[in-house]
């Protein structure tokens, strides 16, 4: 039978939040620490910089245009 970890009210019906107290019925699976890596989010490379999305076309506009010889 399941209970609620913080007011031990019984919770048979597996809420994920006590229906007696209102807070988290049992112990996280995970800790909040856990991150995943894949394939994809092993890049290092990331820039990270604030720009309006008005600044960022017209770059890639003029990058673009540049490329072309124009």
């Amino acid at each position: 039978m399941s209970r609620c970890v913080h007011c031990d009210a019984d919770n048979a019906e597996c809420w994920f939040y006590c229906r007696s107290c209102g807070k988290r019925a049992s112990v996280s699976k995970f800790g909040t620490n856990l991150w995943m890596r894949t394939e994809r989010g092993k890049r290092t490379d990331i820039e990270f910089r604030t720009q309006t999305m008005d600044e960022s076309v017209n770059e890639m506009n003029k990058e673009r245009n540049i490329g072309y010889g124009r």
